[in-house]
């Protein structure tokens, strides 16, 4: 019986071992909810203008062929961008509930989200999907960095290119690819979700302010919602082993990194993509938040900010290795996340679950009766009537010179009782919007709310939003409470001292202002905004009462508890913006009445614009959850008509573009090849940049896929980098008016670069080190033959990345007791780099700044600016030429230099070689240091370095060496470990497995013995 026992004892803990790694079957039951993920390049063209930043066309020196000419017409006001510096893309995730309802919740790398591009997807997509335009969920990232030829409304055009049909067909044909794709590939998934702080990856662009009559306003720049909103899908299609599969992230921020740079980007949404997908396993699908107030900060402003690891907190207008450094933060908190998710974290606040329901509620609603139009330039008419107008052609309210006599005939006409609006504004439709309607969308997905406004939502949107529907009562988030840093100046309290801003002390009582005006400002915030948009109110919605009692506030005081009774809050709440068309920029009312500014004269419906979303999507929330059916509004019947015509100009519009795009491709000429190689790249050493040049294809049917590939010792090349930042490609376009004949007829040779730069990563999560080894370039693109495209393949030749050999050994001494000092120069690696004559297009971009802090043009990448001496070793030549030794030198802190550890004898001497030196990162001397003769006498030491323990030169703080040391492996390190739960369970098990082991050793000898 004993020697059956034992056995079975120790499977018994290998099984126990073995769900321990894979999480029991009893863990993961079968799942009634499905999900698939799917993503597809949405990389336009080369020659597209580069989004909102790009430069101005300078079309005279495109004629006279100073600047590069595209003849394919990709860019009408802007300059033809030259080169991708990461790709981009549409990702979509769509999820089945137990109930069997869908919905898609899709990423395009756009600069808004509107509505026509999103029917022409519905027109693409088979029926058979279950999925059409009203369960879409379109979130735009707000790239001001990628080509946004989308819309017919010229306004749009102002800030980005002309309306382009191609580039509308394309968009959506690969958007319906995606969806299908997810569609297509739905498998059995459990989903968890949470949320976290994070404070680093984001700034408040509206920052503190003082409103015209003299009271707090705006926000403090640090202030936003915080939130940083994780969901985690894990295919779980096997018992007991999920795999993950996809991860979707919710968080406010501009994507506005860049400057007229000229390079296709998807900004630092392509550095937290890849970041994550890597890290988990899964595909990220992103969702802005309250972006509408989120952005910077600003390096070039007060209160500069530098982290404890040395990088500046400055993330606009910075540079592409700046955005990639901040990017890391946030990709480094939503891995915390998903792995919390994973671990079953108490502080996650939806546990995975593989049993939820999913419901879409979508909402096209009128205008409010008071202002049923959008509208832009929403400017205060009180300046206007006294003779002080603003300038018509800008949206943000700029006035001229104040004119030389104040003439108060507003302040006249409203004291005899005149109710005049308070502002004035010019209709946007057609302008900036596609509708005379706003698109509102709630979706759950079991105890998860997403909710969008079909706006640029601004953070007291967003909060409001989901203290209205959480399972909170009587959290409403009003707005910035102002009010609360205000005290009376006396006993009067006939005026009030406040905190100025723009000190952001809240201590601060600098700011003195009279009682009514302190009771308007705490109204406009705090007071209920119910009733507002009553019909009754329409005369009076866009004129504020002078009894600050009669004020209707920031927003209507009612929960999603209010509208059903019955029924809980949601465990999550997430609001969205960007998403499914667009009303423009959305302040609350207090922002809106109290100053003009930029984001309020896009705030399209009217000062109580946020209010009217909000209430609706939570009478929304609550219909998800058996509540009472969202009702008509006045206005429905003009919002049906105004349907019937969107949905006219979208078939018409669908029609239109597939002809031109199929018709634009058919006239592309044959390309003048064969792709060939043309510059190969050469060896390098980190802090260099390696090109390769090659003949590909017309700009119209070629877009090369390029990664470079590392060589194993076996011979094998396996992946490395790719075109998510990491690659970088150029197209020399042609010169000259007169290239348009070449290109036609197929007798203009397109030639094309990539480009990548070897360094040392700062901060070191930002980026992994490009470690020696052998590379090379494999391309994939196309050429037009025979009147299609058709594919192409080509690789360079290898090339090596070798140390940075820039270390400099300054002074080399012996010590009185024979030990030999050697003194190193702080290490401080290049700034950047010089472009070859292969690469004279990346010249473009590559320059030193000579700014202090960060260079925003000395590299693509997160360079680090400097390093920390690791080990110094010493080559001794003994005495009569009888060989040499090494003899390791420590960091002596009192001296500042490295001592060796042992003496040098007599009749020796000793140098540092090339190489001698190290730092942190594996970089080198490449001189050899001076020699000095041996003082020492008796028998030599021992040559074993002694641990350094990091002592060394120290660099500058924003560079010093923290990366992985010399030799790293190319492969990417996540960049959370194994959850501490599972690796103590694994040592628990593990400990009762030895215990299993030693057992039955002693039953074996039992047995054994009694034989």
């Amino acid at each position: 019986m004993r020697r059956v026992f034992v056995p079975a004892f120790i499977a018994a803990l290998l099984l126990g071992l073995l769900a321990t790694v894979t999480g029991a079957s009893a863990e993961n039951p079968a799942s009634h909810v499905r999900a698939g993920v799917g993503v597809a390049d949405a990389t336009w063209n080369v020659g597209s203008g580069a989004g909102q930043y790009a430069s101005t066309r300078d079309v005279g020196g495109e004629a006279q062929g100073s600047s590069g000419f595209d003849p394919n017409v990709e860019s009408v006001g802007d300059e033809p961008s030259y080169g991708v510096q990461s790709r981009l893309s549409i990702r979509a995730l769509v999820v089945e509930g137990a109930n069997g309802q869908r919905v898609a919740l899709v990423k395009a790398d756009n600069y808004l989200a509107q509505d026509h591009l999103q029917r022409r997807v519905e027109q693409l997509l088979d029926p058979a999907l279950g999925i059409t335009r009203h369960n879409i969920v379109w979130s735009a990232t707000h790239n001001h960095s990628s080509p946004y030829d989308l819309t017919p409304s010229a306004g749009v055009w102002l800030f980005e290119d002309a309306f382009n049909l191609r580039m509308f067909e394309y968009e959506a044909r690969q958007a319906a690819k995606a969806i299908t794709q997810a569609a297509t590939s739905l498998v059995p998934v459990r989903m968890g979700a949470t949320k976290l702080q994070h404070n680093i990856f984001k700034g408040n662009i509206v920052g503190p302010q003082i409103g015209d009559d003299g009271t707090p306003a705006g926000y403090p720049a640090k202030f936003g919602d915080m939130d940083l909103t994780v969901l985690r899908f894990d295919d779980v299609s096997t018992p007991g082993s999920p795999r993950p599969l996809a991860t979707w992230v919710n968080w406010g921020q501009h994507p506005e990194s860049l400057d007229g740079y000229n390079l296709i980007t998807a900004d630092y949404l392509s550095a937290l993509q890849r970041d994550v997908d890597r890290a988990t396993g899964s595909t990220m699908v992103f969702a802005q938040g309250d972006v509408g107030s989120s952005e910077g900060p600003y390096g070039d402003r007060a209160g500069r900010e530098q982290l404890p690891d040395g990088v500046w907190r400055e993330w606009a207008h910075m540079g592409y290795a700046q955005m990639e450094r901040g990017a890391s933060y946030l990709a480094a908190d939503v891995v915390k996340a998903w792995h919390q998710i994973g671990a079953g974290d108490a502080s996650v606040l939806v546990p995975m679950s593989t049993d939820f329901p999913v419901g879409v509620s979508e909402n096209w609603v009128p205008g409010p009766v008071s202002h049923p139009y959008p509208s832009a330039g929403n400017c205060r008419a009180q300046p206007t009537f006294d003779l002080h107008p603003g300038t018509t052609t800008t949206p943000d309210c700029a006035r001229g010179p104040a004119p030389p006599v104040d003439a108060p005939i507003y302040e006249t006409l409203t004291q005899a009782g005149i109710p005049l609006p308070q502002h004035h504004d010019t209709p946007a439709f057609k302008a900036v919007e596609e509708n005379l309607r706003i698109h509102l969308q709630a979706v759950r997905l079991g105890e998860v709310l997403l909710a969008s406004c079909s706006c640029e939502a601004q953070v007291d949107l967003i909060l409001n939003l989901k203290t209205r529907t959480d399972a909170a009562r009587g959290n409403i988030w009003d707005g910035y409470p102002w009010d609360q840093f205000c005290d009376p100046a006396d006993a009067t309290a006939s005026t009030y001292v406040c905190e100025n801003p723009r000190t952001a002390n809240p201590a601060d009582r600098s700011l003195t202002v009279t009682k009514a005006e302190f009771d308007r400002m705490k109204a406009e915030i705090h007071n209920d905004a119910k009733g507002w948009d009553e019909t009754n109110n329409a005369p009076f919605a866009n004129a504020e009462p002078t009894d600050a009692a009669q004020i209707k506030g920031n927003f209507t005081k009612q929960e999603l508890q209010d509208v059903c009774p019955a029924c809980d809050g949601y465990k999550l709440p997430v609001g969205l913006g960007h998403t499914g068309d667009y009303d423009g920029y959305t302040v609350s009312y207090r922002e809106y009445m109290n100053r003009d500014s930029y984001r309020k004269a896009l705030t399209s419906y009217g000062a109580h614009t946020a209010d009217y979303m909000v209430t609706r999507l939570v009478k929304m929330a609550a219909a998800l959850r058996q509540g009472p059916a969202v009702q008509a509004e006045p206005l429905d019947a003009a919002a049906q008509a105004d349907e019937a015509r969107q949905q006219n100009e979208s078939i018409a519009l669908g029609h239109a573009s597939a002809v031109a795009y199929d018709a634009w491709l058919a006239s592309v000429a044959d390309d003048l090849g064969p792709a060939s190689v043309v510059t190969e790249p050469v060896d390098i050493k980190r802090f260099d940049a390696a090109t390769f040049t090659w003949v590909g294809g017309d700009n119209a049917v070629d877009n090369p896929r390029v990664a470079v590939e590392q060589r194993q010792a076996d011979g094998s090349w396996t992946p490395f980098a790719d075109q998510s930042g990491e690659v970088q490609t150029f197209l020399a376009l042609p010169k000259g008016v007169a290239s348009v004949a070449d290109t036609r007829t197929g007798r203009f040779q397109w030639k094309w670069t990539a480009h990548f730069e070897a360094f040392d990563p700062f901060p070191t999560q930002a980026a992994r080190q490009v470690p020696n080894g052998t590379y090379r370039f494999v391309v994939d693109g196309a050429m037009q033959k025979g009147g299609s495209a058709q594919p192409y393949h080509l690789a360079s030749r290898p090339f090596a990345v070798a140390p940075w050999d820039g270390i400099q050994v300054t002074d080399i001494a012996s010590l009185p007791d024979g030990r030999v000092s050697v003194a190193v120069a702080p290490v401080a690696y290049p700034r950047t780099y010089a472009a070859t004559a292969a690469s004279t297009l990346v010249a473009r971009f590559i320059k030193d700044d000579g700014r202090p802090q960060v260079c925003k043009t000395c590299s693509f990448r997160p360079w680090a600016s400097a390093g920390k001496v690791a080990s110094v070793d010493l080559t001794v030549a003994q005495a009569n030429g009888s060989g040499t030794r090494t003899l390791a030198a420590a960091f002596d802190q009192a001296a500042g230099r490295w001592v060796s550890s042992s003496a040098v004898l007599v009749g020796e001497t000793a140098a540092v070689a090339p190489g001698g030196v190290r730092d942190g990162f594996g970089e080198i001397n490449g001189t050899p240091s001076a020699s000095v003769a041996g003082t020492g006498s008796g028998a030599g030491a021992g040559t074993a370095r002694p641990a350094v323990g990091g002592h060394g030169a120290a660099g500058s703080a924003a560079g010093r060496g923290r990366g992985a040391a010399h030799g790293t492996a190319p492969g990417w390190t996540p960049l959370r470990g194994t959850p501490v739960s599972v690796v103590a369970g694994l040592g628990a098990l593990l400990v009762l497995l030895l215990t299993g082991v030693l057992l039955a050793g002693v039953g074996v000898g039992r047995e054994a013995g009694r034989g």
